[in-house]
């Protein structure tokens, strides 16, 4: 389970976290929608702990975040996966290369063909094909390298995975084909998702539950189906604009 309480957080003179409550449950898929430039991003920076809240706590299995110990801090990285809105491949690395990197660095040396198997198992969950494997990021389209990030988060078998705005940058038709991968995922792996975005037909394709951020705040909370016929005013302008 990942929580978020009354977090508060201030970057260059900005208050851009203002009192975030945030709970995720075990096996859902939650997304926090809104603008771009809102800090939906910083969110998922303190779940990992890549950063500290100025105020308020973030739990994840039990444990604060901020007030975690080095080896602590560690589980909880090990226990996720954070898909990087440019993908973040490395670029000298192969496809195969890339994905590997989602597992403890002595498994391909110690373990190959078990490696070789759960590559094989996640190319099928991305619908990619094993002819890619020796290929760099560079020659893969922006689709497919989404694609292959995801991959590297799967094969980890971890508890959750974070998505950080996964449908920016692409076209309509590989928007669409991403977040019905993701969805198939989160499915199929039963993994708890963490997904930000301001792609409003993502959000609510994708979103057990979504939480609208705005000016600092959750100004809204609920099923897509609560947040369609919410009276809420930040959430009617939020959803007109995105018409």
């Amino acid at each position: 389970m990942i929580e978020l309480v009354s977090v508060r957080k201030r970057l260059g003179g900005r208050q851009v976290l203002d009192g975030v409550d945030l709970l995720v449950n075990e096996g859902e898929t939650v997304v926090v929608m809104g603008p771009s430039g809102v800090g939906k991003s910083v969110v998922l920076r303190h779940i990992v702990g890549l950063m500290d809240p100025d105020e308020g706590d973030v739990i994840v299995d039990g444990i604060s975040v901020p007030g975690a110990n080095g080896d602590q801090i560690r589980g909880i990285r090990q226990r996720t996966a954070y898909v990087f809105q440019n993908s973040a491949l490395f670029d000298s690395l192969s496809v195969r290369g890339n994905i590997l990197m989602g597992l403890p660095p002595k498994w391909p040396v110690e373990r190959p063909k078990e490696c070789d198997l759960m590559v094989a198992e996640v190319l099928e969950h991305v619908n990619l094909e094993p002819d890619i494997l020796g290929r760099l990021p560079a020659e893969l389209s922006g689709g497919m390298q989404r694609r292959v990030a995801i991959a590297r988060a799967v094969i980890g078998n971890r508890r959750y995975i974070l998505y950080d705005e996964p449908t920016t940058g692409l076209d309509p038709i590989n928007a669409g084909r991403i977040t019905e991968l993701i969805s198939r995922i989160s499915t199929d792996v039963k993994v708890t998702s963490v997904v930000v975005t301001h792609d409003i037909e993502a959000a609510f394709q994708l979103g057990d539950r979504i939480a609208l951020l705005s000016r600092g705040k959750i100004r809204a909370e609920g099923t897509p189906q609560d947040l369609r016929t919410s009276p809420n005013a930040a959430v009617r302008q939020f959803l007109k604009q995105g018409t």
